[in-house]
């Protein structure tokens, strides 16, 4: 390669024909002191100039225009990043839901089992205190019919009768606590009612397969259309229906998202207003993965960065022609400063 393409020195002349062509004739009043291409520098200088203040107004209008969107870009990133945290935590707060939900059908089924067996208990000493009833009956015949017969050989407090006078003791022993065991099982029985009212005013099952505490219930909230009942569970079902915990967030396609809508998302619009009702936008509902305003947002933020690749790179374009543009009407003013006849030629 070297041998095939040797140094030669090149001419002194060289640009002689690129001066010339680019020199005017007479390019000042004293055509004693001219210098070639004067004029010219100063005509592209005249030329440059506007184009580079074009240039920067360009580039600054596209610059506020990339900080304004860049700011809305984050402010919608922002909200984007709040409503999926809310998603989250909607989520566990649903799963903890879920599990009060289904230990209060449970805890509801035992406290239904419990006032059975209550009950059972209050009918078994309410049967208890009416056979003891009948045997205090039969005890005073007994006494009346021995009183009547006046025999002698009965003698008081001895023989039968001291039995007798010993078995009454223990008869009135027992009828004495009647009123406080009574008392007490239906105060037993009210709270029992109490606990099972608190937990679900829901129908008890009738014994059945209506229902089963250790099969495990996929919906552990059902519609209330059906009849209204109060208690705890009603209270779990009310914000299980609200977070809208059955939904499934694996399919979003449900609701078509607005996101082309260039409406900003921080002010608040009125619609369908009436002497009645007056509707706020956006509105918000759970779940959250279907809801209108998230994927509103997404559609907002999505349109954002979309427009910031085309301004960036319009940008970045016209950053690069102000820059060509400056070292061009700065190498003019050097050269024009550097060539000026009335500074030179005093």
């Amino acid at each position: 390669m070297l041998t095939n393409h040797k140094y030669q020195s090149i001419e002194t002349n060289w640009d002689q024909e690129t001066i010339l062509a680019c020199c005017q004739k007479e390019t000042t009043d004293d055509p004693g002191c001219t210098d070639c291409c004067y004029d010219s520098w100063q005509n592209e200088l005249r030329r440059v100039t506007p184009e580079y203040y074009q240039a920067v107004e360009l580039a600054g209008q596209l610059q506020s225009e990339v900080n304004f969107i860049t700011g809305r870009r984050d402010r919608y990133k922002t909200w984007l990043d709040e409503l999926t945290r809310a998603e989250s935590l909607s989520a566990d707060v649903c799963h903890q839901l879920n599990l009060i939900a289904v230990q209060s059908d449970k805890i509801w089924f035992n406290s239904c089992k419990a006032v059975e067996a209550i009950e059972i208990l209050f009918c078994m000493i309410r049967d208890i205190y009416s056979q003891t009833d009948k045997i205090k009956s039969i005890y005073d015949s007994l006494q009346n019919c021995i009183s009547r017969v006046n025999d002698p050989s009965l003698i008081p407090n001895q023989g039968i009768l001291q039995s007798l006078n010993e078995y009454k003791q223990k008869l009135d022993a027992v009828i004495k606590t009647r009123d406080e065991i009574i008392k007490s099982i239906v105060e037993a029985i009210k709270l029992s009612n109490l606990i099972r009212n608190n937990i679900s005013t829901t129908e008890c099952p009738d014994g059945g397969d209506s229902f089963d505490p250790c099969v495990p219930h996929p919906w552990p909230c059902i519609s209330l259309s059906n009849g209204v009942h109060y208690g705890i569970k009603t209270i779990i079902c009310e914000w299980y229906n609200a977070f809208a915990c059955d939904s499934d967030c694996s399919d979003t396609t449900t609701q078509q998202s607005r996101g082309n809508r260039q409406v900003p998302a921080n002010v608040q619009q009125k619609s369908d207003c009436n002497d009645v009702e007056c509707t706020l936008l956006p509105t918000f509902e759970f779940p959250i993965c279907k809801n209108s305003f998230k994927q509103d947002v997404e559609g907002w933020l999505k349109n954002d960065e979309d427009q910031l690749r085309e301004l960036i790179e319009k940008l970045n374009k016209a950053k690069i022609e102000k820059e060509t543009l400056l070292a061009c009407k700065t190498s003019l003013d050097s050269a024009i400063k550097a060539t000026d006849p009335s500074l030179r030629c005093k």
